[in-house]
């Protein structure tokens, strides 16, 4: 469900995706890449080289622990990170949630204030507590969405989305802003 989402928010609704994040995540993995690459094309013969290998090993051990900390600490559930519409809002974190052997699936709009680089402080989505936390999400059963053949009705999960963005507007958007100022 979370292609879906992706699609109502940046087509239908418009949003543009904030990749600062991933390009951040894809200089990482190159980088880990590119020393296996060293590894290999290094002009010495292997018992001349073994500290260009252990180096490189290193190095690529190093960058794969930076990704799973992005993964693991940083992005937790979230799947897209989008821009604000207008200046001085708050971005948009999308996560969602469909744990094993449930049918409840959580779709929740968090703030990202200061854009994805700056994920690690903005608010996190729990899943159990999201709603208790005054979170814009949508908890419903998937049922709600797949008939009994399997079939996938978009246009109602469409519907459930554009109006949790809707509900995410009223409370972050530029008309929230302007409230809070008066």
């Amino acid at each position: 469900l979370t292609w879906p989402a992706a699609e109502v928010l940046q087509g239908e609704l418009g949003y543009e995706e904030d990749v600062a994040l991933s390009n951040v995540k894809l200089a990482v993995g190159f980088a880990g890449v590119a020393a296996a690459l060293v590894s290999h094309v290094y002009p010495a013969p292997f018992p001349q080289n073994w500290w260009v290998l252990l180096a490189c090993c290193a190095w690529y051990f190093a960058m794969s622990g930076v990704l799973q900390v992005l993964l693991s600490y940083v992005e937790l559930d979230a799947f897209l990170q989008l821009k604000p519409k207008t200046a001085g809002v708050p971005g948009i974190n999308v996560a969602s949630s469909l744990p094993r052997f449930c049918d409840r699936y959580t779709l929740a709009l968090t703030p990202l204030p200061k854009g994805s680089l700056h994920m690690h402080s903005a608010p996190k989505f729990h899943p159990k507590t999201a709603s208790a936390e005054g979170m814009n999400c949508l908890d419903v059963s998937v049922t709600k969405y797949f008939d009994e053949d399997g079939v996938f009705h978009e246009h109602i999960f469409g519907e459930d989305v554009t109006a949790l963005a809707q509900g995410y507007e009223d409370k972050y958007g530029a008309g929230a802003a302007a409230k809070k100022s008066n």
